[in-house]
């Protein structure tokens, strides 16, 4: 128990340390770029993260599930993982830039300097990873808070003593990283390209990155959406405020799922003990999330006063509605972290996929009639088909599905 607290509590540290410098660069990068520039290097960001898919290549979950306790299919391949993420995040990198310099992108530089940060961000990534893998969360949560230091440092010098420009602050960023992984606790090896020949390893891959994928569609498509659907800016604005305290509490919880992923997959291969487990962590999930929709439903205007002001009174109005997501979301957070311990990565990508459809149906139906609440309604009713897929899932003995 002594042991379960100081992984939990490191990482909860590291996850409010890095959350603090991110919101502190989103302020500083706002005032400092300018709303024009501001805007450019949000764009390149998006589309950058959305690329970073690939250049992860499905790896960082790969590597921690078998770093922890090894797949039959796996054994004897463990000293070669980490080389195989390196190897497919520099062909991936290799040809992003290659089509970047090729191809007439705007903002040339800003990308190829975003997709090298991100290619050195992956390999940070990887070294996390298999931190987590042995149990060393303390550890890595000491490598979290130095990546985020020394990255935030390298874009500060970029934009006070470069240029405030997009392509310097992630040449800065980049740097930083970069710098980080002279002194990463686990060595950096020579990158390997073998990787995907073998099937078990191309088809879990595969299905992180259809994962991956669907959370990123599912989680930016109502914004989008609401914005097309009723071209009401303020609407968008009350909605997306209201959705910060939905995203800042399912980012509390990264900690505690990382924890208990290790523990599920530890206890994989006896299938009652682990769903005992599963099931104890999936019911205390759900309880949480019925308070905090409780107390969020009771003080909602409280909530949003304090933190927003009194100009984002219709934001009082949706977050109850969004918070009802809650009870299913925070189980759904665990209940995947089984899925894939169970090496059920290709159900799961299905089920996310199925979901980020849902979700995005839901919005055009809701959002023409009912705005913001319909939005919200709609991630209520996709946490609730993915709560319904995920428990199926759990209780399937079947074989995976492949992805290849």
């Amino acid at each position: 128990m002594f042991r379960f607290s100081v992984n939990l509590t490191s990482q909860w540290a590291a996850t409010v340390f890095n959350a603090s410098v991110s919101i502190g660069l989103t302020f500083f990068l706002g005032r400092v770029l300018g709303p024009e520039a501001f805007g450019r290097y949000s764009y390149i960001l998006t589309l950058a993260s959305l690329f970073f898919i690939l250049q992860a290549g499905g790896f960082r979950t790969f590597l921690f599930r078998e770093k922890t306790l090894p797949s039959p299919a796996m054994k004897g391949y463990g000293e070669d993982l980490f080389s195989w993420a390196l190897g497919n995040t520099l062909v991936i990198t290799f040809a992003g830039v290659l089509c970047t310099i090729l191809l007439p992108f705007q903002y040339r530089a800003g990308i190829i300097s975003a997709v090298l940060y991100f290619a050195l961000l992956a390999v940070a990534d990887f070294v996390s990873a298999v931190l987590r893998g042995d149990g060393k969360f303390p550890k890595e949560a000491q490598w979290q808070v130095l990546v985020r230091t020394l990255g935030a440092v390298g874009i500060l010098a970029a934009v006070l003593w470069v240029r405030p420009e997009p392509w310097a602050v992630f040449a800065g960023w980049a740097l930083g990283v970069g710098v980080c992984l002279f002194f990463s606790p686990v060595p950096v090896q020579k990158p390997a390209f073998g990787g995907f020949r073998l099937k078990d390893i191309r088809s879990a891959c595969l299905g992180f990155i259809a994962i991956d994928a669907a959370t990123v569609i599912y989680y930016r498509c109502d914004i989008i959406l609401l914005e097309y659907l009723t071209g009401n800016s303020s609407e968008v604005g009350y909605y997306s405020a209201a959705y910060r305290f939905l995203d800042g509490i399912l980012l509390m919880i990264f900690p505690l799922r990382l924890v208990w992923f290790r523990t599920l997959r530890l206890v994989w291969e006896d299938a009652a003990y682990f769903k005992r487990e599963l099931l104890k962590m999936v019911i205390g999930m759900f309880l949480t999330g019925c308070v905090l929709y409780g107390l969020g439903s009771v003080f909602n205007k409280e909530i949003v006063t304090v933190t927003f002001g009194v100009e984002y009174g219709d934001t009082a109005r949706l977050l109850p509605w969004l918070l009802l997501a809650l009870p299913f979301a925070l189980p759904n957070a665990i209940l995947s972290q089984g899925v894939v311990a169970r090496n059920m990565e290709g159900y799961y990508a299905a089920a996310a996929g199925l979901a980020a459809l849902l979700n995005i149906v839901l919005n055009i139906v809701l959002i023409p009639q009912f705005w913001g609440m319909g939005a919200a309604w709609a991630t209520v009713g996709t946490e609730g088909f993915l709560m319904a897929a995920l428990f199926i899932m759990g209780r399937s003995r079947g074989r995976r599905p492949e992805i290849s």
